[in-house]
């Protein structure tokens, strides 16, 4: 059994009008004089409590407080104006048979009959169940039903995280219909099992599967479901259709700070995005103090996939939260062996409690397992319990615990330990038991009492609509395999019908999300060099692309690399030789996880200045130029005057001129476009055209003018063609790109020079 009727009494007895439907005989007090009417008393026991009996149903006056496990005489049934059932009972007052009015669902017939006919048995619960108006806790309750009542299930669905069943049956002579959680019932041949004081009825394996998929589960779980039904028969699997995408519900489980792990876990486990990880420096943000830092959504992925823990270690992570009487003390001992709350406790008022008792008696008072709360306890204090929270003594805060650390976190005013034990002061938690106990009620009242249900949905709310993915217990993302798992320690018999909800999702990966702790992803350098030389942009590990221009003289270069984390590996540094022109270098840098970054140096190296030649032209023509000439003039470096360049050159049998593009005879700067002409008796035999490297305006000069030219050009804004074009190659690589743009840049800034 893994449910009780431990409900919040004050919240359903507002619940108005049941819905039941009578059938030949009506049997509750609206007896009218036309009816024959008879009722047959039976002994009923008090099956949870204590309850009062009444003079009369909802309002009348005390008679007597009864305990679970009193028996009493059932002498008649009334309608209730709360929408409950309530029985007329007889009994023994000091001695004295007095007869009075208690509720039908503290109270389980022992004569009740039930019908032989149905596809569903109820199961799983020796203290009955509610049949409701509607599917979900929120409706009236039409009639308490009791371990082997059959009853024939119409339909299914969702409400609260539970699967509800629509369902009809008859009791006493009389048809009802109603809802039932799908927990307490075993449909012939469906998933659920018999009850834990009975054997499962053992079906074939494939029809199992079938059950388990037509109850919802993917067929992804159903192999391990299957493995631990084969060994826990009496166990019993609930699918929770969330409704919510897959992809979706990891995003947003995925945003900074809203799972933790700690800074000492393997890297891999932690999240690199900027918000949480500074890659230029391999560190990590604290969120909630130093030690704590968001996890990767890699991870969280793998911590949220069911699948991967439906073994019986970590599936106590699915157990349903509610009190279930099976819970002792032995139990939470068992959970809490080998920590500080092994034993006893002496609290302020010097009273000596065990921690056992204490949370068996907080957990059976609040309906929500002991276990859980032990289970969470332990969680947040550890083993050795050396907490300030929990001390007693912090000071300022003297007297003061709070054991399940709310609202302990840190913030830019206070610490974590002043901020939770500020909310133990305004709480009153002035002793361990209040500490204990009022924790307990935040967990009760504020996570399982809204569907959050299991430690996973506390964990990983998707199912509490109000605040999806934020209205979440713990930040830990390995809280619920964590504390799943103690919960499991905690029983010593497992062969009992334990209930677990296991959420599914659309569009789940086809098998169980699997992780590796790989190590450091880091791939990134802090340092990238070339020696005696600068790189362009200037060195930043998050760029990967650089260029370098070298001197036709420089004909080798030393590269070096470091990378930001210890644990990565680098490939490419050392000595390159050059050629003449673009030279392309790679360097790579390899992270402990396995993932690469390669970065790239693109050197230039200039071409080589070219030497005098002698140029015939005809009979004893000839001309004698410093600067290289083939079909162009070239070598001539900007700002170079007209008469400097004829200086350079040596005329027989004629003579030489520049002119201007338009034709004229230039005396001042020569520029790309002018033309180097030849004459003999004044007639030109022969022009060349200037090519000034840069210079792609034609001024002679080599300006910002130039490099919005270059620019436009690569854009395909304006088009150079001709010589002007020749002039923008200032790499000589055939091509104008930006490397020939970053090279003009540095001739401009008077970082290095363009080879002419």
């Amino acid at each position: 059994m893994r449910y009780s009727i431990h409900i919040d009494r004050k919240k359903w007895m507002i619940v108005a009008a049941i819905s039941v439907l009578l059938v030949a005989v009506c049997m509750f007090s609206t007896h009218t004089a036309n009816t024959v009417y008879a009722y047959t008393a039976t002994t009923g026991t008090i099956v949870d409590g204590p309850v009062r009996v009444r003079t009369a149903p909802v309002t009348g006056d005390k008679i007597v407080a009864l305990n679970p496990g009193v028996t009493v005489t059932v002498t008649d049934e009334v309608s209730g104006s709360d929408g409950y059932v309530w029985y007329q009972v007889q009994v023994a007052v000091g001695g004295v048979t007095q007869t009075g009015y208690i509720r039908s669902d503290f109270v389980r017939l022992a004569t009740a009959e039930v019908n032989a006919e149905g596809n569903g048995v109820v199961a799983n619960t020796d203290l009955g169940v509610n049949v409701r108006s509607g599917a979900g806790t929120s409706y009236s309750v039409v009639i308490k039903i009791y371990k082997g009542q059959r009853v024939n299930v119409l339909s299914q669905t969702s409400a609260e995280g539970m699967n509800w069943y629509n369902v009809s049956f008859t009791l006493r002579g009389n048809t009802y219909t109603g809802w039932i959680c799908a927990d307490y019932v075993t449909v012939d041949g469906a998933v659920s099992n018999s009850g834990s004081s009975g054997a499962a009825t053992a079906v074939p394996n494939d029809q199992y599967v079938a059950a388990l998929q037509a109850a919802g589960f993917p067929a992804s779980y159903c192999n391990s479901l299957l493995a631990l039904h084969q060994k826990y028969p009496n166990w019993q699997f609930v699918p929770v259709q969330t409704g919510l995408d897959w992809n979706t519900v990891i995003q947003n489980e995925s945003v900074v700070s809203r799972n933790l792990i700690q800074s000492s876990a393997n890297d891999a486990r932690k999240s690199t995005d900027s918000a949480a990880y500074d890659w230029a420096t391999n560190t990590w943000y604290g969120f909630d103090g130093a030690n704590w830092v968001s996890a990767s959504p890699e991870y969280i992925a793998y911590c949220m996939d069911p699948r991967n823990f439906l073994n019986e270690t970590y599936i106590f992570q699915f157990e349903t939260l509610e009190y279930a009487t099976y819970q002792n003390a032995v139990g939470v001992g068992n959970i809490l062996a080998n920590t500080f709350m092994a034993g006893n406790y002496t609290d302020t008022d010097g009273a000596v409690r065990s921690y056992a008792d204490t949370f068996v008696e907080i957990g059976s008072g609040l309906s929500v397992s002991p276990y859980h709360l032990a289970a969470r306890c332990k969680q947040e204090q550890g083993t050795k319990g050396t907490s300030p929270l929990i001390s007693g003594n912090y000071s300022g805060y003297a007297g003061y615990y709070n054991y399940f650390n709310v609202r302990a976190f840190t913030t830019s005013a206070a610490s974590a330990t002043v901020n939770g034990l500020t909310y133990a002061v305004q709480q009153g938690w002035n002793s361990i038991y209040k500490s204990i106990a009022g924790g307990s009620a935040v967990v009760a009242n504020n996570y399982v009492k809204k569907g959050q249900n299991t430690i996973y949905f506390e964990k990983f709310n998707v199912v509490y609509q109000n605040s999806l993915y934020s209205h979440q217990y713990m930040t830990n993302v390995q809280a619920a395999m964590s504390e799943g798992s103690n919960m499991g320690k905690a029983y010593a018999d497992k062969n009992q019908a334990f209930v677990f909800r296991i959420p599914v999702y659309n569009n789940m990966p086809e098998s169980a999300v699997t992780f590796a702790d790989k190590g450091n992803p880091n791939n990134w350098l802090s340092s990238l060099t070339v020696q005696g030389c600068s790189l362009t942009p200037v060195f930043y590990g998050a760029t990967t692309s650089y260029s370098l221009v070298v001197g036709a003289d420089v004909d080798s270069i030393s590269v070096g690399a470091t990378p930001v984390a210890a644990t990565s590996q680098v490939s490419g540094t050392g000595n390159y030789s050059l050629n003449y022109g673009n030279n392309t270098i790679n360097v790579t840098c390899i992270s402990q996880s396995g993932a690469s970054r390669t970065y790239t140096i693109t050197v230039a190296r200039q071409q080589p200045a070219a030497t005098g030649e002698t140029i015939t032209l005809g009979d004893g023509v000839t001309i004698t130029s410093s600067y290289p000439i083939s079909d162009c003039v070239t070598g001539i470096q900007p700002d170079t005057s007209a008469a400097a360049v004829l200086s350079g050159i040596t005329a027989q049998n004629c003579t030489v001129k520049v002119l201007k593009a338009d034709g004229t005879e230039n005396t001042g700067i020569i520029g790309t476009g002018n033309k180097v002409t030849v004459y003999v008796n004044e007639q030109p035999i022969k022009q060349y055209d200037v090519v000034v490297y840069g210079d792609v305006n034609g001024d002679g000069k080599v300006s910002n003018v130039d490099v919005v030219l270059m620019q436009r050009h690569i854009l395909g804004i304006t088009t150079q063609s001709g010589v002007y074009l020749q002039a923008a190659n200032t790499n000589k690589d055939g091509s104008i790109s930006n490397i020939d743009v970053v090279i003009t840049q540095r001739h401009i800034l008077g970082l290095s020079s363009i080879s002419q």
